[in-house]
C-alpha cells in the first residue's frame, strides 16, 4: 500500500482482509468503528503485521471534503506530528484513507471523555504531557501555515482532530476543511463550517478566515487541556470556555478550574500553569489582529516547557 492511490479491486480486497469488514457494503458507522473525527469514522486493522486505521467518510460529507482531506494529508505526510497516510481510494462508494498507526492510540478527545463502551486510551495526562501535546500540535500548525507557497488554514481544529499514538505523540488528522489562502492575500471568504465552540467570533460574523482563525481554535484546545472541560456549558455555568477561564484568572482563582489530574502537581508547574493560561487566553482574544501567530505560540510553549522556578534559577 505504498502508492497513495491504488486500484479499486486491490484496495477493497486488502481493506476487507485487513479489517475483517466488507467495505463495499459498509455505508454507516457501526459498533466496529474505533473513533471518529469531524468528517468520518475509523476502522482498525492489521496489514502486513502493521497496525492500520482506515477512515471512511460520512455518507453526507461533500465529495470535495474527502478530496481535500486526502490532498492536504499527503502534503503534510512527512511531518512527524501528522498521522501518516499509506493509501487512499476515491473509487469506493464512500472514500477511504489508510493510515499507519501503532497498537495503542486514541483521539485526544477520548482522554477526557470515556466512550460509550466505558474505555479510553488509558493515559493520565500530567501537565508535562499536556505541554508536550500542545507543542507538537503547534509545530504541525506552523508547518501548515509556513511550509507551502501560501498559508494553509486547517479550519477545524478540535480535540477530535488530534490522535495520540502508542508513543504518546500527538498527530494532527482530518484536513477535510483546509483552505489555502490566495497568493498575496492574508484572508479569504468561505462558507461557515467547523466544530461548534471552536470557531472564532469574527468568522461567524464575516465568513472570513485567516491564519489567526486556527490560532483561536488552538487556544480553545489549550484551555481544554488546562481545565479538562469542554468549550460549552462549563461546569454548571452556561458560558464559553474562554470566558469561564478568563473570569477565574481575573479573580486570581486559576486553581479552582484546573483539571483535578494536574491540580495536585506542585513545584515549578504553578508558574507553567500561569504562563499556559495566559497564552491560551491570548490565542482566544476576540480580534484576530490581537492574537499571536502560531509560530510565536509554538516558541512560547517551548519556553514554558523550559521554565525554571526563579528561586531555583538564582540558587545555581
Amino acid at each position: 500500500m505504498r502508492n497513495y492511490r491504488m486500484t479499486h479491486y486491490r484496495l477493497v480486497e486488502e481493506l476487507n482482509k485487513a479489517t475483517n469488514v466488507d467495505f463495499p457494503s459498509l455505508r454507516y458507522e457501526d459498533s466496529r468503528s474505533v473513533m471518529r473525527d469531524g468528517s468520518g469514522y475509523y476502522m482498525s486493522g492489521v496489514f502486513q503485521q502493521r497496525s492500520i486505521l482506515v477512515k471512511k467518510f460520512n455518507p453526507f460529507e461533500e465529495a470535495s471534503h474527502a478530496v481535500n482531506d486526502i490532498v492536504f494529508t499527503v502534503l503534510m505526510n512527512r511531518h512527524k506530528n501528522v498521522l501518516k497516510v499509506l493509501g487512499c481510494c476515491l473509487d469506493l462508494e464512500l472514500a477511504a484513507i489508510i493510515y499507519e498507526i501503532g497498537m495503542n492510540y486514541g483521539l485526544l478527545y477520548d482522554l477526557f471523555v470515556k466512550r460509550k463502551d466505558g474505555n479510553n486510551i488509558g493515559r493520565s495526562l500530567s501537565q508535562s504531557n499536556r505541554l508536550k501535546i500542545a507543542t507538537e500540535v503547534a509545530n504541525a500548525l506552523v508547518y501548515l501555515h509556513t511550509a507551502f507557497p501560501t498559508p494553509i488554514v486547517h479550519r477545524d481544529l478540535a480535540t477530535k482532530s488530534i490522535v495520540i499514538d502508542n508513543n504518546g505523540v500527538a498527530k494532527l488528522v482530518d484536513f477535510s476543511l483546509c483552505v489555502a489562502l490566495p497568493p498575496g492575500e492574508s484572508q479569504v471568504e468561505v462558507e461557515l463550517a467547523g466544530t461548534r465552540g471552536y470557531t472564532e467570533p469574527e468568522y461567524f460574523t464575516s465568513g472570513i478566515i485567516t491564519e489567526k482563525s486556527d490560532v483561536y481554535m488552538f487556544g480553545i484546545i489549550l484551555l481544554e487541556l488546562l481545565t479538562g472541560c469542554f468549550r460549552f456549558y462549563v461546569k454548571r455555568e452556561i458560558t464559553t470556555l474562554d470566558g469561564y477561564v478568563k473570569n477565574h484568572v481575573d479573580k486570581n482563582e486559576l486553581s479552582k478550574i484546573l483539571d483535578p489530574v494536574i491540580l495536585g502537581e506542585k513545584g515549578e508547574t504553578e508558574h507553567q500553569l500561569q504562563a499556559f493560561s495566559t497564552l491560551a487566553l491570548r490565542c482566544t482574544l476576540d480580534r484576530g489582529a490581537d492574537r499571536p501567530y502560531i509560530i510565536d505560540v509554538a516558541k512560547e510553549l517551548v519556553r514554558i516547557q523550559r521554565f525554571v522556578h526563579p528561586t531555583q534559577r538564582s540558587s545555581r
